[in-house]
């Protein structure tokens, strides 16, 4: 046989030899790409039929090998032979792995290729692949003797929740021993790529300058002056608590897991669902925005006086402080799509500046006053000073709630970090430590600042040197007319400083500073709403650019805000709007951080320990009530913009699933509803109709889950029931299931689905009835679809039909049997694109009447479309698609001139036999469905048996039965009493012979039990049961005589006897729906009162 060529490549591209024991050996090679995770490495496999001769010249060889060189050493005479993977014949489309006739996968310790294993060096190997799949990623794996390369190893890719591609194979495959990759599998997305800002220039550096804004210089000293410097140190503690116990909270959910891009946005959305996400993100956006333009009006109110100082104003103050910050906003916004590491070198030249100014305050504090300088309130160090100063004194209509809104803007960039997790090395780890330092080290700053400046300057001063010289330089203050000191200048911090050129600077750093980290994070939070797609329009504003990825769309909507919140030009006013913004994202940050804790999610494993969810707790709903004390107008802007967005987003109904901890309390809550409700003990007032309906794939019968569903709506449980009778793959029951409930959902139904396999509709119809649901929350009424194939030959026989009736009355449910003379198997009507089964393309069997109960051959997988009618369907079928269109809730339909049109309410009677006492069932039902539509535009009809008055009791039956619905507070526009001992009449008789004629039988012939396929009935099940068929034979003329033009009939259904023919039963059930009797209900109760006449 001709040698194969092999080769096999490592890192370094080094070429292996062999012996041409080995090589003979081999008979084939085959490469295996797995999907997923298995991408990283090719699966070789070699198949041998050495003998054990030949094994062991193998080792000798390969023994002499390494005496003369190790890898490369080969005995003399013996040729070179390198391996290689030829490109053997490949199946289209996929390539399968069987074990039988290999040995183990790479490399198995089977002697016949353990030569080939020593002489490969333990090291990273990739196997070059054949032509057909060079394009396929191939990453480098060490080879682990023994290992089984089918089992994927764990890798953190395995649980990337953003990697759309199979990492791993699944359970099947690997007990089957078969690896199958398709060419249309989804590819594996790339792993996120990380920034490169660490803790400290990422997280702490853009937290302090965006915490050390516009009000470190400007305002601070104001702040001290109104509240003094004992309510300004509350006023800064409250701000540092509620900053602290956030961050607290921030850091827990950041370090719940990777953070995405949006920060904030993300962990909300995440946490809360996409509903709190998308309005917080919006509200987030909003509030970086106008804290630019709050921070920017200071820069503006600087550069402007400094102008006018040198009189070289353009128009008046308020315009120029206008065109100023416009101008600003404009290169700030231009200077950031130079990228963020440019930027953030732009943030350390800030924060450098910072420093040295707010070391300009401390050394200009202890120097001398100027005459000009005490003239405008520096007095220097003093006791009565700082005394005086400790004090409030609130002027101008400030107030302590009015002061804490100007400060709080101050503690709201603790989010700095969490806004650019996109460009963090390790955000988990930076943002708890750079948020928490942060947070300390601008605290102490601005006491300091606050206090050092106050305790030197008076809060009063004319400004006027003459003042000074004479004494009364605070004269002014009674006037309130006074243009220096710390309350009256802004600037008074330049009085202080030794260099009054490099506080400027400083105020300048500070609002660029924070101004430059708020253009940066709004457009990027923004970003991250839009490409998740919730809200319509916006995704256009998602779009990135370059290789930073930058949303130039969303910066030019952000300036676009951002000018129009610098109009005002009113630094107190956006103040107040900037701190409600922040505080709503707080209590949301909070809040999120408490549900995440309390649904007690598996799930929920944050690596920082050091928070409370109480506390977390207390911290929302107190930002919340910080809110109205701040400013109460945009408050309830702020709540009602969050209101709105919420809404429309509910509406929309995203199908983002994020598993957030909203869906963990769901489940949380749901659980333990379902442990107390077993310690409820049952009472006949709180009686629900739990039902199960056997309806097979509910789409495909859509009447009969209609009728089920407008019995009990929101007042009990609805199960759609599908037996499998052939075995169909977990994997295409899981796809039935998932897009049923996508067909229930569309449908509004209220319905839960189970489905089950069994060799027989009456085996999974039996398992459904003892299995389906949970606790008490557990069917206690079985609806079934009437079956009209009963007569004929059918895949089920009457015996089967029959067993599931009595197996339920055995397990305490009552039972329905809907009956309707269009049907209910609504195939040929149903928009069916693709039905995949079992990984092939079909069409679903429409089958016959008797599938209505719940049986179906085929696992349907695939886009279950709504009822589209077709001109070319059959007159019936059109007719069972009106009939499923009008018990659908909340619509009536009906066919004028071929198309569809629809009602609101079905208009008629609906006529309850109500003839023998099943608890009372047979009168609730009816009851329940005139309470909804399309059934609440019916008058209800009772009938009841005549009979004659019991010992003790006065009056007809009529009277009796109009009483008992008093009692039960049911209305009835008419009660009638019917006589069913008056014999039927012989032509009634002859019709039901001839219905059973042909399934007759000489009770003394044992041997024909079945006729086409139904059990036969003897004579002694017409002798025994003579009596009763007589007296159905006689409902029967009476059902025609008065019910035959109802919009409903609800019937006492007989029950079946045991040992007895099933198909007498069903002749016996024929008798009250034939001859053309409208839709019918056959109901029996569990014989367990339902109704109650007491309080």
């Amino acid at each position: 046989m001709e040698e194969p060529n092999y080769e096999i490549a490592g890192p370094r591209q080094r070429k292996v030899s062999t012996t041409d024991a080995i090589v003979n050996g081999v008979r084939k090679l085959s490469v295996n790409q797995l999907p997923g995770a298995h991408q990283h490495f090719a699966m070789v496999h070699l198949q041998t039929r050495m003998n054990p001769t030949e094994i062991e010249e193998a080792r000798e060889g390969r023994a002499s090998a390494h005496k003369n060189g190790g890898l490369t050493g080969r005995p003399p005479g013996d040729r070179a032979k390198t391996l290689s993977i030829p490109d053997g014949p490949q199946q289209p489309g996929q390539r399968h792995f069987h074990s039988n006739g290999y040995l183990n996968p790479v490399f198995d310790r089977s002697e016949s290729i353990e030569s080939v294993i020593n002489m490969v060096e333990k090291d990273d190997v990739v196997y070059n692949l054949p032509s057909e799949d060079k394009g396929e990623a191939v990453r480098r794996k060490k080879i682990s003797i023994g290992f089984d390369p089918i089992e994927a190893i764990p890798s953190a890719m395995n649980y990337d929740d953003l990697n759309r591609g199979r990492v791993r194979p699944t359970l099947g495959e690997l007990i089957d021993g078969k690896i199958v990759v398709t060419e249309n599998s989804d590819p594996v997305l790339p792993a996120r790529a990380r920034g490169e800002l660490g803790w400290i220039k990422g997280v702490l550096i853009w937290s302090i300058l965006n915490l050390w804004g516009v009000m470190l210089f400007l305002r601070m000293a104001w702040m001290n002056a109104q509240a003094g410097m004992g309510l300004f140190l509350v006023i800064v503690l409250i701000g540092t608590v509620i900053a602290v116990l956030t961050s607290l909270s921030t850091s827990a959910i950041s370090t719940n897991g990777e953070i995405g891009n949006g920060g904030t946005y993300f962990m909300i959305s995440r946490s809360l669902g996409p509903e709190f996400g998308t309005a917080i993100g919006i509200i987030f956006t909003l509030a970086n925005v106008v804290n630019v333009s709050l921070n920017l009006q200071g820069f503006a109110e600087t550069v402007v006086d400094l102008l006018q100082e040198n009189h070289l104003g353009m128009i008046d103050r308020a315009n120029d402080m206008r065109i100023v910050g416009v101008l600003a906003l404009v290169a700030l916004t231009l200077f950031t799509f130079c990228g963020m590491e440019l930027a953030s070198k732009l943030q350390m030249v800030f924060f450098a500046i910072l420093l040295a100014a707010i070391v300009n305050i401390v050394v200009g504090s202890f120097l001398p006053a100027t005459l000009q300088q005490a003239a405008d309130g520096f007095v220097g160090y003093s006791a009565d000073n700082f005394k005086t100063n400790f004090a409030p004194a609130f002027q101008k209509g400030e107030s302590f709630m009015s002061v804490f809104g100007v400060f709080f803007p101050s503690v709201t960039g603790i989010l700095a970090g969490t806004s650019i997790t996109g460009d963090l090395r390790d955000p988990s780890g930076a943002i708890p430590k750079g948020t928490i330092i942060a947070i300390a080290f601008t605290s102490i700053s601005y006491i300091l600042v606050g206090w050092i400046t106050v305790s030197v300057t008076q809060r009063h001063a004319s400004g006027s040197i003459e003042d000074l010289l004479l004494g009364n330089l605070t004269d002014c203050a009674a006037a309130l007319t006074c243009a220096k000191g710390s309350i009256n200048d802004y600037h008074i911090m330049e009085v202080v400083a030794h260099f009054r050129w490099v506080l400027i600077a400083g105020i300048f750093a500070a609002t660029l500073s924070t101004s430059l980290g708020c253009i940066v994070f709004a457009p990027k939070i923004f970003q991250a709403v839009c490409r998740d797609k919730i809200l319509p329009y916006i995704p256009f504003f998602g779009k990135g650019y370059g290789k930073g990825d930058e949303p130039y769309r969303a910066y030019g909507l952000g300036t676009i805000i951002a000018v129009a919140f610098l109009m005002p030009s009113d630094l107190n006013f956006i103040s107040a709007i900037v701190s409600n913004f922040f505080l709503l994202t707080y209590a949301l940050v909070n809040y999120a951080t408490f549900n995440a804790s309390y649904s007690e999610s598996p799930g929920w494993r944050p690596t920082f320990r050091y928070y409370n969810k109480w506390l977390s707790l207390f911290t929302g709903a107190a930002c919340v009530v910080l809110m109205f004390f701040l400013h109460w107008i945009s408050a309830i802007i702020s709540i009602g913009l969050i209101f709105v967005v919420f809404i429309i987003v509910y509406h929309r109904k995203p199908t983002a699933n994020w598993g957030t901890s909203g869906q963990a309390n769901i489940f949380r809550s749901a659980l333990n509803d379902a442990l107390r409700l077993l310690r409820v003990e049952d009472h006949v007032k709180n009686y629900r109709c739990q039902i199960l309906v056997l309806s097979g794939l509910p789409c495909i019968r859509p009447g009969l889950v209609n009728f089920a569903h407008s019995i009990m709506r929101t007042t009990g449980m609805l199960i759609c029931g599908h037996v499998l009778v052939q075995n169909e793959t977990p994997e295409a029951r899981r796809t039935v299931a998932q897009e049923t409930y996508k067909w229930l959902r569309r449908m509004h139904i209220r319905a839960f689905y189970d489905s089950v396999t069994a060799r027989s509709f009456a085996d999974g119809a039996k398992a459904l009835i003892q299995m389906s649901g949970l606790g008490k929350m557990k069917p206690n009424v079985l609806l079934m679809g009437y079956s009209n194939g009963w007569a004929t030959a059918s895949e089920m026989s009457n015996e089967e039909y029959v067993s599931v009736i009595t197996t339920a009355f055995d397990h305490r449910l009552s039972v329905m049997i809907l009956y309707a003379k269009e049907g209910f198997d609504v195939s040929d009507a149903l928009n069916f694109d693709q039905l995949v089964v079992n990984n092939s393309i079909t069409r679903v069997n429409s089958g016959n009447d008797i599938d209505l109960s719940g049986r179906s051959d085929d696992g349907v997988t695939g886009n279950i479309a709504p009822l589209e009618v077709k001109d070319s369907l059959r007159p019936e079928m059109k007719a069972r698609v009106a009939f499923a269109e009008r018990l659908r809730p909340g619509r009536g339909h009906r066919f004028e001139n071929g198309k569809l049109v629809g009602d609101d309410k079905i208009v008629g009677e609906i006529h309850v036999w109500w003839l023998y006492d099943d608890g009372g069932l047979s009168l609730l039902v009816p009851y329940l469905l005139t309470r909804t539509s399309p059934w609440n535009g019916c008058k209800l009809k009772i009938f009841c048996l005549d009979g004659k008055p019991k010992d003790g009791e006065t009056g007809n039956t009529q009277q009796s039965m109009k009483a008992l619905l008093d009692k039960f507070r049911i209305q009835a526009d008419e009660v009638t009493a019917v006589d069913l001992d008056t014999p039927p009449s012989e032509e009634s008789i002859k019709w039901f012979n001839n219905l059973i004629e042909k399934f007759r039988s000489d009770s003394a012939n044992d041997k024909a039990k079945y006729h086409n396929g139904q059990e036969v009935i003897r004579d002694f099940d017409l002798l025994d049961l003579k009596e009763k068929t007589l007296r159905h034979i006689r409902l029967r003329e009476l059902l025609q005589q008065h019910s035959s033009n109802s919009s409903l009939n609800v019937v006492t259904m007989p029950l079946p006897r045991k040992n007895r023919s099933s198909t007498l039963y069903m002749a016996t059930l024929e008798l009250m729906v034939a001859g053309g009797m409208p839709t019918t209900l056959l109901i029996r109760g569990a014989h367990e009162n339902v109704l109650t006449y007491y309080c």
